[in-house]
This record gives C-alpha cells, sequence and structure tokens, in this order.
C-alpha cells in the first residue's frame, strides 16, 4: 500500500504579508502537485467564520481561495461556471446577514472578480450516512456537495489554533459540511456527551484533565464526520497563520506555510507538527491514531517541499516549523496567565499585520 503524501510550500514573507502572497502560494503548490479534477465541478469548502474581516486572520483568507480559483480555470480548463465556493450558516442567519458576511470576509469581491459563485451548501440538502466504526455519531447529515460522484471536494481550512479542539485544521473544518445545520454544532454536543446537558456550562470550574476529555469527544465526532466524507483534496492556508482561542483573541503569524495532500489525516498530522503540536500532546491526533485513521507519526507519511515549482523529499521539518511555536488560549483556568501573550481582535482593522 502506497505511502500518503503530503506537500509543504514555505514563502519567505518579509515584514507583513501581502496579498499577492496569498495568491501565488495557492497557485504554485496546485501547480506542484499537478492537481485535476477529472473535469468534475469543484466545490471549496473554506473557513469563514461569520462576520470576520479577510485580514483578521480567522478566514482562510479569500486571495488564496482566488488563487485555488485561477488555478482550476486556467491551469487545467475547468470552465469557471464549475467552480464554486461555499460555507454554511446558521439557521437563524437571513440572506441579508448571509451577504454581510461573505462581503465583509472578501468573498463576494473575490467571487465577483473571478467569476463564481458562492453558495450555502445547507441550501441543497444532504445525504445521510451511516458509515460504521463511528463511537459518538453514528447517523450523519453530510452536503450532497462534499460527497457526489461528479464533484470535486476540496477542504480548505485555516493554520489556527481552536479553545476546543486545540487545532482548526481538516477536519475541524468539515463541521461545515454537516447538514442540516444544527447537527453541527460538535461543541455543545461533544459538551453535553462529556459532561451531561445539565452540568454548568461555565469553564471557570474546568480542569486541565476535564477540557481534554472534552476534546476527546469532540476529537471522536471530528473523526466520525471523516469516516462519513473523505475529501478529494486538503488544502491548509497558513500564508497567515493565527494561534490563541480561534476568535477574538490571538496572535498572526506571518507563516508563508501551505501545506496540501490527498489524505487528510496524513495533512492534519503534519500541519500539526508545523505548528508545534505533536500527538503526545495533541488529543485529536491521538484519537485518530487509537482508531487506526492517522498515520502514528511523520516516519509513515512522505514529505514533500514545493520550491520554485518543483517537489523534494524532506526528512527534517524543523526548517518549516513556526517560530515561535502556536499557543492556544482553551478559556480555561490553567490558560489565564497565558492573557496577556495574545492581542484582542479589532474587528474594525482592515490591514494585514502580524502580532508575532
Amino acid at each position: 500500500m502506497a505511502r500518503p503524501e503530503v506537500f509543504i510550500l514555505k514563502r519567505e514573507i518579509e515584514n507583513s504579508v501581502r496579498e499577492e502572497d496569498f495568491e501565488t502560494s495557492a497557485r504554485e503548490i496546485m501547480r506542484a502537485m499537478q492537481v485535476d479534477s477529472g473535469g468534475r465541478t469543484v466545490f471549496m469548502k473554506p473557513n469563514v467564520t461569520a462576520g470576520c474581516h479577510r485580514n483578521s486572520g480567522i478566514v482562510t483568507h479569500p486571495t488564496f481561495t482566488g488563487g485555488l480559483v485561477d488555478y482550476f480555470a486556467d491551469d487545467t480548463g475547468l470552465p469557471r461556471d464549475q467552480i464554486f465556493v461555499g460555507e454554511t450558516t446558521s439557521i437563524t442567519t437571513t440572506p441579508e446577514q448571509r451577504e454581510l458576511h461573505w462581503a465583509r470576509s472578501g468573498y463576494t469581491e473575490m467571487a465577483r472578480e473571478k467569476r463564481i459563485r458562492l453558495i450555502d451548501p445547507a441550501d441543497y440538502g444532504n445525504v445521510r450516512i451511516t458509515p460504521g466504526r463511528t463511537h459518538q455519531i453514528h447517523n450523519i447529515g453530510i452536503s450532497r456537495w462534499a460527497v457526489a460522484d461528479e464533484v470535486f471536494y476540496v477542504n480548505l481550512p485555516k493554520l489556527k489554533t481552536h479553545n476546543l479542539g486545540v487545532v482548526t485544521l481538516c477536519g475541524k473544518n468539515q463541521q461545515g459540511i454537516m447538514i442540516p445545520v444544527h447537527e453541527r454544532h460538535l461543541c455543545s454536543d461533544a459538551w453535553n456527551a462529556t459532561f451531561g446537558s445539565e452540568s454548568k456550562r461555565g469553564r471557570d470550574w474546568m480542569r486541565v484533565e476535564d477540557h481534554e476529555a472534552w476534546q476527546r469527544t469532540i476529537a471522536h465526532m471530528h473523526w466520525d464526520v471523516y469516516l462519513a466524507c473523505q475529501p478529494d483534496f486538503n488544502v491548509v492556508e497558513g500564508v497567515m497563520g493565527r494561534d490563541g482561542n480561534a476568535f477574538y483573541l490571538g496572535r498572526n503569524f506571518p507563516c508563508g506555510l501551505v501545506v496540501a495532500g490527498y489524505d487528510m489525516p496524513s495533512v492534519d498530522l503534519v500541519a500539526s507538527q508545523l505548528m508545534g503540536f505533536t500527538p503526545d500532546n495533541l488529543v485529536y491526533l491521538q484519537v485518530g491514531i487509537d482508531r487506526g485513521l492517522c498515520p502514528p507519526n511523520l516516519a509513515d507519511v512522505d514529505v514533500y517541499n514545493v520550491s520554485d515549482g518543483e517537489t523534494h523529499r524532506v526528512e527534517d521539518l524543523a526548517p518549516f516549523t513556526a517560530d515561535p511555536k502556536f499557543e492556544v488560549y482553551r478559556d480555561i483556568p490553567a490558560d489565564y496567565d497565558k492573557k496577556d501573550m495574545f492581542e484582542e481582535y479589532d474587528p474594525e482593522s482592515d490591514t494585514l499585520m502580524a502580532s508575532a
């Protein structure tokens, strides 16, 4: 059986990230890997957290997604009306709010410029899948866009940390393909499964071991979703990475990184390592390994560096690892001393700034 392959591109960034860094990095890695949808319609699912600005470091940057659009259209010849970018919104989100979220994140402008459509996968229904070997969720509704044979599904997360899952990579990004929307509130579902629905919701009492138990539950859920739907391709936008709690408290890192591959677990294993996390300190990976879904270590993955359009096998990830390493803020007492490390996200900010 062939070993999974993961490709890393690291772009040297001086001072601050520029718009062209996103687009150029996206097209370069796709060209080096010669990714081909086989003529199938392409559906890309970025991480577009509602209401966050394009330059916040919180969302998959629209210019990076636009670079992928241009690759499929110009390099592979796929008609632009066969390329779609989608993200689900809350059941309480009005059409006007949805448009505002797309616009604020920069995706409305990108879609207009690239002549493609933005969609909400929830508008198109789902397929119920009972994959077997699941631990927490067993009958899973998955967007038709992600499982249709005629669609090439690209999982497109952001390189960042998360206050519960610790990392937000390919596994967590797949929450956005769970339909109906009310079934993808996995953070609260994992809380109820771990502590009971009547337990106190605040985190001021939570010990590290309690948080890790909660992590373990949601990790099982993310791997259950993976059993229901394996993306055709995965590419992590880490041109600008972000740590902290994944939302409004964190630091932006000009990493210049892109991590890509066809095997989702291997991509997450490598991307986690580049952030500073390993199976020894990341419950998400531990669960995947224990269930036989994720390679046990990096020695089980062939890793390649993309440079100047060429690929070269690498044995040492140290030159690509973030410095300083990413720090997670879990919003629990054990992390309160870390809070001064991070900055509050300014929702009015419109600049690509690095705070680390």
